[in-house]
């Protein structure tokens, strides 16, 4: 499998496949790398275990054109037998979604805004119900990364969305108010739309401290008792009805406002 995958890198490099081609015909494929067919389609399964390409019957067999669920699905192997630990993810999230949100604050198009609105309204109308709640929040978190058009940061950051929603479904019984944290992330929000990149990081900095303060204090309970905080009732996200309503309420006009004031090194 490594010599396969090994020779289908050299096709990408050389630019004879991008993302999402067709690979050569397996005949044409188990000759060019001197092995048998029945070999060849060995390797080949491997790799679409690996997510790293894809089948279509009748039709043959293509490079997937995006990674990043593969790459999600590893990440969360990796959690779930404890080579990285939930609260590295916190120290990493701390890392780039600060940066994120300064980018986003620099970069931001009407339709970013427009996706983060929609993502606050939904966080509204579901303070009630705890799985779409976390699941808007989400999506608001998900936007501002989509603003910021840093490729390696959404990436990156969409690898632990899964974990992190685990992690926020727990804690969620422990947060203070949930009003509070809608008006927390509108804040944020206008921030961002009024280009303000230093004050967009710092309220982003300190909602990432204050989710950090929330695990920490479930964490404390699991050592105590033995059992997590009162738990959140959960729902499976991906089936979870979108809300989208109009968000004028929210933040009064569609444009952004720049300001002359950029972030400072520092």
């Amino acid at each position: 499998m490594d010599m396969v995958a090994h020779h289908i890198e050299s096709l990408v490099r050389s630019g004879q496949l991008g993302r999402g081609s067709r690979l050569p015909s397996e005949p044409r494929l188990a000759q060019m790398l001197n092995v048998s067919r029945a070999s060849l389609r060995e390797a080949l399964k491997g790799m679409m275990l690996l997510g790293l390409i894809k089948a279509r019957p009748g039709d043959g067999t293509y490079l997937q054109p995006s990674l990043s669920s593969m790459v999600s699905r590893h990440f969360q192997w990796m959690l779930l037998l404890q080579e990285i630990k939930y609260f590295e993810l916190y120290e990493l999230r701390q890392v780039l979604e600060p940066t994120a949100t300064a980018l986003a604050a620099r970069r931001a198009t009407r339709e970013d805004l427009e996706q983060m609105r929609a993502a606050l309204v939904a966080m509204r109308a579901a303070i009630h119900d705890p799985a779409l709640f976390v699941r808007a929040e989400m999506e608001f978190h998900d936007a501002i990364t989509q603003a910021s058009k840093n490729a390696a940061i959404l990436s990156t950051m969409r690898m632990m969305y899964g974990a992190l929603a685990e992690g926020r479904h727990r804690v969620l019984p422990l947060v203070e108010s949930l009003e509070k944290n809608c008006a927390h992330h509108e804040r944020i929000y206008k921030l961002i739309a009024s280009g303000d990149a230093v004050l967009a990081r710092r309220a982003i900095t300190q909602d990432l401290k204050y989710a950090e303060s929330l695990l920490r204090k479930d964490l404390k309970a699991i050592k105590q008792t033995g059992m997590p905080s009162e738990a959140a009732p959960l729902q499976a996200m991906d089936k979870a009805p979108r809300q989208r309503k109009t968000a004028k309420a929210i933040l009064p006009g569609n444009a952004k406002k720049k300001r002359s004031g950029r972030e400072s090194s520092s």
